[in-house]
């Protein structure tokens, strides 16, 4: 109500008559006031009608991302499960570690080759290694990407800031035979070792389960096509068909099911990724940090947003569409320069994404940003995540960032 008193105010305030002034407050108190409360709430109820009848597509496909201890891992949660990766990549592949320490730090560790004693199933070697990003990890995330696609569901960048801790250790000598099980890698980092966690894993509420499905063969430009029916009993969760051995499928979404057309073959039996609601009450993994998301407060103007993907760039749009995200609280936004001279080196959180620009210049727009806690080891790479959704949104101009 304090607007309602510095409007009443402001219409007081320009009549000197004393008389005149208690007459127009009593009717400003009495009738202007409820006109002004009953028009505030036509427009509330408005806005709320025309909130429900856009929504937020995306309001079950929320990704949730963290890091913990392999022991630590809650194997009865129903909303945070293990990141799965394959085997190991490349040869000379020797484990992976997690590097508490800020982006600068690791640029620097990544550019350098560390000595390291390596404990086999056979033996004990010292060789020399080398630290880059976890390729099994980056490879999940390219996978659900995928996924997104072929179920055709709007893909927003997922914020993982831990992944970017996550480093592959490669030997670099070829000293450790490749047959052998590697036990134990203690590398020589000096007085970053304290940093250093052997065991760490990546978690999200992302998991594949199977379901059951009721097939029916239908007609479609003269090829037979298999209708999957699929019942879900978890209303509250996003869901991803993944067929197996479908290079092309589509889906239909409804409330209480899926439809999944496949042309190959039908499928008894259907793989689905199910990004489950998230509930902190319902899981007791054993964070190390605390969990990450890339969740959007979708207000009134950023729902409406959505019919106009389009939009001219200003500043304060961009202020817009970086403040619905949670992430963006832990900032603040000084200054929006274009045309930044020199190259700002960064990560690009959507590198599996295929750029398909005619452009050959763009310009460069630069978020000037102050983390709100200078002492945050993932601030940097949560400054990547929010550039790489305005990448996403105007892929005419180069997005890069500075923190002061």
């Amino acid at each position: 109500m304090e607007h309602v008193k510095e409007l009443l105010k402001s219409r007081i305030e320009g009549i000197h008559d004393p008389v005149q002034r208690i007459l127009l407050q009593d009717v400003l108190a009495d009738v202007f006031t409820e006109l002004l409360q009953y028009s505030e709430e036509r427009y509330a109820r408005l806005e709320n009608k025309l909130d429900m009848e856009t929504g937020d597509s995306l309001r079950q496909y929320y990704i949730y991302t963290g890091v913990c201890k392999r022991e630590d891992i809650d194997n009865t949660s129903r909303c945070l499960f293990e990141i799965k990766t394959g085997q190991a990549y490349g040869t000379g592949y020797l484990g992976r570690i997690f590097l508490a320490c800020g982006y600068p730090v690791i640029r620097q560790c990544i550019s350098k080759e560390y000595k390291a004693q390596v404990i086999t199933d056979k033996g004990e070697y010292e060789t020399v290694v080398s630290l880059r990003y976890c390729h099994a990890y980056l490879d999940a995330i390219g996978h659900l990407y995928h996924q997104f696609n072929l179920s055709q569901k709007q893909w927003h960048t997922i914020n993982c800031p831990f992944l970017y801790k996550m480093l592959d250790i490669v030997d670099t000598k070829g000293v450790v035979p490749c047959d052998e099980a590697v036990q134990k890698v203690e590398i020589m980092l000096g007085e970053l070792s304290e940093y250093v966690i052997y065991d760490a894993v990546l978690v999200w509420n992302v998991q594949e389960e199977i379901y059951k499905s009721s097939v029916e063969t239908a007609a479609a430009d003269n090829e037979g096509v298999y209708i999957h029916k699929i019942f879900l009993q978890d209303k509250v969760s996003g869901y991803l068909a993944a067929p197996e051995g479908e290079d092309f499928f589509w889906t239909v979404f409804s409330e209480d099911n899926i439809l999944v057309h496949t042309r190959k073959r039908a499928h008894e039996k259907m793989k689905l990724l199910k990004v489950a609601h998230m509930d902190i009450n319902k899981d007791l993994t054993g964070l190390l940090y605390p969990l990450q998301s890339n969740y959007r407060n979708m207000r009134h103007v950023d729902r409406q947003a959505l019919n106009n993907p389009r939009c001219i760039w200003t500043e304060g749009e961009t202020r817009r569409i970086l403040s619905s995200y949670e992430v963006f609280n832990e900032f603040e936004l000084l200054d929006i320069c274009m045309d930044l001279q020199g190259d700002i080196p960064g990560i690009d959180t959507n590198h599996f994404i295929k750029s398909n620009s005619l452009l050959k210049s763009r310009r460069k727009v630069a978020l000037i940003l102050h983390p709100k806690d200078s002492k945050d080891i993932f601030r940097y790479e949560k400054m990547f995540f929010l550039l790489s959704e305005l990448q996403l949104c105007a892929a005419e101009y180069e997005w890069t960032g500075i923190l002061k």
